[in-house]
């Protein structure tokens, strides 16, 4: 009977190491190869980003994002994530991860609370809204420093290759900034 007992409980721990095991996490890591903005008006908003090393394998990017435009309902965003295998410009196809433009206030209280903040909330003076978002969003210089994609929020498997991401803001009637970055992801191992 107590031979039982011990086999039993070593089958319960067993199966609960490898429980945890399991649980879902990234099996991808991301490697930016540029990064890049566009503005039609620099005195309204303007970013100066650059791709830095880390460490030894991981890089990130820093720099200053300029604002200083008021959020009204006018104020759009959209985030389109485009993905191709080789990296070549023309085999870019959309993926289901684009978000469609919507109004600023909607995009802060669900995009950018749920995926944006997660990922470089500690790399960056961005605000950061634990509940809604309450006007005003401040107009000022935001500071980027090493920042570099953990995954949360992001799905846990990617399809290995070459991803764009362009964030689009429009503030009528003259201001359309967009950011575009590509990465390269990979498959870990371990």
């Amino acid at each position: 009977m107590l031979s039982f007992c011990v086999s039993s409980l070593l089958l319960v721990c067993l199966f609960a190491n490898n429980y945890n095991g399991c649980a879902a996490k990234t099996n991808w890591e991301a490697t930016p190869l540029s990064i890049g903005s566009n503005t039609t008006n620099p005195s309204a908003m303007d970013m100066n980003l650059r791709i830095e090393r880390i460490s030894r394998s991981e890089f990130g990017f820093s720099g200053t994002f300029f604002w200083n435009i008021d959020m009204d309902d006018s104020v759009m965003v959209e985030m389109r994530v485009l993905s191709s295998y080789s990296g070549h410009e023309s085999d870019y196809k959309l993926t289901p991860m684009s978000i469609p433009p919507q109004k600023f206030t909607e995009y802060i209280n669900t995009f950018y609370k749920d995926l944006l903040m997660p990922n470089l909330g500690n790399c960056t003076d961005l605000p950061v809204y634990e509940t809604e978002f309450v006007p005003p969003w401040p107009k000022t210089t935001f500071n980027f420093t090493r920042c570099a994609l953990n995954g949360k929020g992001l799905p846990d498997i990617l399809a290995e290759g070459y991803y764009k991401a362009e964030a689009i803001i429009t503030a009528l009637p003259n201001v359309e900034f967009t950011v575009a970055a590509i990465l390269r992801i990979r498959t870990k191992m371990f």
